[in-house]
């Protein structure tokens, strides 16, 4: 008699089916999990290839349409890939290189957009004057 897995006789007497179903990857395809359901947005692309950028019209609901405008204009420093503006007059844009990524820091901080001064930098950067704590503390040394 074969007393190893898959015939009945191995862990919990269940047999290979019941070890089959209980994988997680198996549950996950049988659940549908992964079909669809993946990540989109400036999260997919490196933070060394994303530009943030401030002072963009504030929106309440997302606007297919003024992301295609943004990109449009990101797209005078290089392969903008992607971009988007969120809530609280905020968004970002996503690019083929870093040195497209510099070049637009470079050429579109500051211009303009939709009647909005474009407030550019580097992802993961504090934007100046953000107001924060230590801001404060800075200024009143």
């Amino acid at each position: 008699m074969w007393a190893g897995k898959g015939y009945g006789y191995g862990k919990g007497g269940y047999g290979y089916g019941y070890d089959m179903m209980w994988n997680p990857m198996m549950m996950q395809m049988m659940m549908g999990y992964g079909k669809g359901q993946g990540k989109s947005g400036l999260i997919t692309f490196p933070n060394d290839k994303k530009v943030f950028i401030g002072g963009l019209p504030l929106t309440t609901a997302p606007d297919i349409e003024l992301n295609k405008r943004l990109k449009e204009h990101m797209t005078q420093a290089g392969a903008c890939l992607f971009a988007e503006v969120g809530r609280s007059a905020k968004g970002g844009a996503a690019f083929k290189t870093r040195e497209e990524v510099q070049k637009a820091v470079e050429m579109l901080n500051g211009s303009e957009f939709e009647g909005s001064k474009l407030q550019v930098e580097t992802w993961g950067r504090k934007p100046a004057g953000n107001g924060g704590a230590a801001g404060a503390a800075a200024t009143s040394a």
